[in-house]
């Protein structure tokens, strides 16, 4: 048999009391918050998959900012192309005028050369744009230095064409093949830039080495790079066996050898090939590809290699000079071709920037739809049911007031209180 005190009694409802006050506590905090829990230890395992699904919007919101950030680069990309397409539209035009004899007096073709002059001066204009960060458009990671601001520099020379005295005869890319990526999705990444040496240039580059290599051997394990991709080369590698890595790499580039035992590169889509040997290699070096004195890509390439191939911009000088000439076979045969062949390069890259814009659209479509799912996950794991919670409080609210009143009767005057 328990012996039962006043203590004991007086203790257990302060107890009740007490645990009913922060259950009512508890309660008037969610309400309060909307949140059902405030706390880890309100319920651990909820608070666990809250913050999961916080992460995960936090996540997808970034995704959502890098998805708006390609798209703006995409459509810098774009606008640029589509005012080189209205050059190319406008060149061609002049083209087959000359191919055609209009331009029959010198002045007539002067006139025709000097509106190719000024085409051409502003494809260069284009092609050194900026975007709105202030970083080139086409210049790959290069950010740009005050002595050197644009990744296209015009080479001037004193010419007759259109009596403008410095004319220019060639256009040197000094950016780099860097493309920028973004994260558009878990794992999923998109390039949202086109270095300058794709986008501006009409031919496939052929680059003729001039040095005989029957003999060499690679001296060491070395690496080479190849429009960015390295590709090792092991001591001991011939010539024959260096052309079948660079043919097995997967790159646009093919490999041959000539026969004077020289090697023979080809890009297989327009562009400038982009060479460097790596850190202390010297392969490219040796077999006569690269100017030992001047190894850092651009413009690296040894002045023994014959070169193949035109960039928009020395085509379109080529178009002038011939104009001015009044070369009607060269305009309509040689030059209306290379106009084609760059154009068709240009109308590739808008097709690609639209085909991006299009899978950013769909990506953005996906995303957002994530975003409500993750939403509505999270709203169910921490919102609280008003209706239920108000009702739980008043039913606890009423258990309280009950506790106070039975408490107020247990907890009766005794013996002692009369003897005082």
């Amino acid at each position: 048999m328990n012996r039962i005190t006043n203590q004991m009694i007086n203790n257990t409802m302060s107890y009740n009391l007490q645990r009913h006050q922060a259950e009512m506590d508890r309660i008037q905090n969610s309400l309060a918050t909307g949140k059902n829990v405030n706390i880890p230890r309100d319920n651990p395992i909820a608070s666990t998959n809250q913050m999961l699904y916080r992460s995960r919007l936090t996540e997808i919101d970034q995704f959502l900012s890098n998805l708006s950030e390609s798209r703006s680069k995409l459509d810098e990309v774009d606008t640029s192309l589509q005012s080189t397409l209205r050059i190319f539209q406008r060149i061609r035009v002049l083209t087959v005028q000359g191919a055609n004899g209009i331009y029959s007096s010198f002045e007539l073709k002067e006139a025709a050369a000097t509106e190719v002059n000024q085409l051409l001066d502003e494809l260069v204009a284009i092609a050194n744009t900026k975007g709105a960060t202030g970083r080139s458009v086409f210049g790959g990671h290069q950010t740009g230095t005050e002595d050197q601001p644009n990744p296209f520099v015009p080479i001037y020379q004193t010419l007759t064409a259109g009596n403008q005295g410095d004319a220019m005869i060639g256009v040197e890319y000094r950016g780099n093949i860097g493309k920028f990526q973004r994260e558009v999705a878990k794992g999923e990444y998109m390039e949202v830039g086109i270095p300058g040496n794709e986008v501006f240039w009409a031919t496939n580059q052929i680059l003729t080495s001039n040095k005989d290599s029957a003999t060499y051997l690679a001296p060491t394990n070395q690496s080479i790079k190849i429009d960015g991709r390295e590709i090792n080369i092991s001591a001991g590698d011939n010539i024959d066996i260096i052309i079948d890595k660079i043919n097995n790499s997967g790159l646009s580039v093919r490999a041959s050898k000539g026969g004077r035992n020289n090697i023979i590169m080809e890009s297989t889509t327009p562009h400038q090939i982009w060479l460097e040997d790596v850190g202390s290699g010297t392969v490219l070096k040796d077999i006569g590809i690269l100017n030992p004195n001047f190894p850092e890509p651009p413009n690296n390439i040894d002045p023994t290699v014959t070169i193949g191939g035109m960039s928009i911009f020395e085509m379109i000088i080529q178009l002038r000079d011939d104009l001015v000439r009044g070369d009607q076979e060269l305009v309509g045969g040689r030059d209306l071709g290379l106009i084609d062949m760059g154009l068709e390069n240009v109308l590739k890259h808008i097709a690609s920037v639209g085909a991006k814009t299009n899978r950013i659209d769909e990506i953005e479509k996906r995303t957002e739809y994530d975003k409500g799912n993750v939403t509505a996950m999270l709203s169910n794991s921490e919102d609280i049911d008003y209706a239920e919670t108000i009702m739980n409080f008043k039913w606890l609210e009423s258990v309280h007031r009950y506790a106070l009143a039975v408490g107020a009767r247990t907890i009766m005057p005794t013996l002692m209180d009369f003897l005082r």
